[in-house]
């Protein structure tokens, strides 16, 4: 009988020294990514930001007070058309960067919550990932939104309407697949503390 459980044993001791592996090498590689790619995230929010403010603050309100056209455009939609390009541009490669940095999030949660419970996989990252990727892109989206909505308007009232509504769909879509993920993870735990607990239960 000792024959037979040694070898579970060692089978055991194995898979475990492999979900550690695993999970230390997932660690590393997303501790570097967030080290790589967070200071960047937040230094282009940053000149977002500023570029927003001294467009708001004093380029289009020179630009309101001048009568010229060019080609039939006033120069207060033409300075809308110029920041609103420059903002798109900086929030594109902030989006590249959030790609990475939801990667390095998500491989530093499915390490810290597989090691407490025991067991770490890719599925587990991959729906930390899908979880934190909506999330985030819809902050992201909602804060380009509020920097972009008055420039556009300078260009076309319509435009920052329709692109609200837009939005708000996209959003409403990734947040429930956020969720889904979420309880995803969140079902394999309590799956696993549930069979845990009915063993303990007949043991006794």
């Amino acid at each position: 009988m000792a024959k037979r459980e040694e070898p579970k044993a060692e089978e055991r001791r194995g898979e475990e020294k492999k979900i550690e592996e695993f999970g230390t090498e997932m660690y590393l590689e997303s501790a570097k990514a967030l080290r790589q790619v967070g200071a960047r995230v937040f230094l282009s929010i940053g000149a977002a930001i500023l570029i927003w403010i001294f467009g708001e603050m004093i380029f289009l309100p020179i630009a309101k007070g001048m009568t010229q056209e060019f080609m039939g455009y006033p120069v207060h939609s033409i300075i809308s058309l110029i920041i609103v390009i420059a903002l798109a541009i900086i929030i594109f490669t902030v989006f590249i960067d959030i790609r990475r940095l939801t990667g390095g999030m998500a491989g530093v949660l499915a390490y810290h919550f597989g090691k407490a419970s025991g067991e770490m996989s890719v599925e587990t990252y991959k729906n930390y990932r899908t979880a934190l990727d909506g999330v985030l892109y819809v902050i992201i989206v909602s804060l380009a939104y509020l920097l972009f909505a008055n420039y556009l308007a300078e260009i076309n009232p319509v435009i920052p309407a329709i692109l609200l509504v837009l939005i708000v769909i996209w959003a409403v879509f990734a947040l429930w697949r956020s969720c889904k993920a979420i309880a995803t993870v969140i079902g394999r735990y309590t799956s696993k503390w549930a069979d845990e607990l009915e063993k303990q239960v007949k043991k006794a």
